[in-house]
């Protein structure tokens, strides 16, 4: 009976390990991928052609990802939980939080998105317009887009203030219907 306990409680380790490891590069990845997002959008603000760029805070993107915050902090406490059933090693119980202490910093520091005729940038990724689905948006503290083949993870939330929302959320409109010299030339006489 001990033989199958210690199967059990060495499999159960080595799948915490990975887990942790594969956090780890997550984070790692992201975090490189957040650090050059200002080289992918230099400039904030009316770009030329009609595009648009705009920055966040933290609350904004708190208001874009809270529902990952929520579940990144009860991912953190299970390991507690389960320590009295599994007998998890105390290198796991320490190491798995932080790494997603790490996970849930990159979920609400502040990024920069852009949106031209061509394509959409936000969170480090560039998205042609063909790769992405609208369904509109009717106010509120993000705009929701959702990215063809990525399956369950395919919700690309789009954070800002009110009026970085409204005007990504017309840029985005006019990409996806092909109308996007309308805002071009509106822009322009704008100016």
């Amino acid at each position: 009976m001990s033989t199958i306990s210690g199967i059990i409680n060495d499999s159960s380790t080595v799948v915490g390990y990975i887990a942790i490891g594969f956090i780890s590069a997550i984070v790692l990845l992201d975090g490189f991928r957040y650090l050059s997002m200002e080289r992918g959008v230099p400039r904030l603000g009316v770009l030329p052609r009609g595009g648009f760029a705009w920055a966040t805070t933290f609350r904004m993107e708190y208001e874009r990802n809270w529902a990952n915050v929520i579940t990144i902090l009860v991912m953190a406490i299970i390991p507690y939980l389960l320590n009295p059933i599994l007998d998890i090693p105390t290198v796991q119980i320490i190491l798995f939080p932080l790494v997603l202490g790490g996970m849930l910093l990159l979920q609400i520091v502040p990024k920069r998105y852009a949106i031209t005729q061509d394509r959409l940038s936000a969170d480090g990724f560039t998205f042609e317009w063909e790769n992405v689905v609208w369904t509109g948006w009717k106010g509120g503290s993000r705009i929701v887009l959702q990215r063809r083949g990525w399956w369950v993870l395919a919700p690309l939330p789009l954070g800002g203030s009110k009026d970085d929302l409204e005007q990504a959320a017309l840029r985005i409109e006019a990409a996806v219907t092909g109308r996007w010299d309308e805002i071009e030339n509106i822009l322009s006489e704008q100016e």
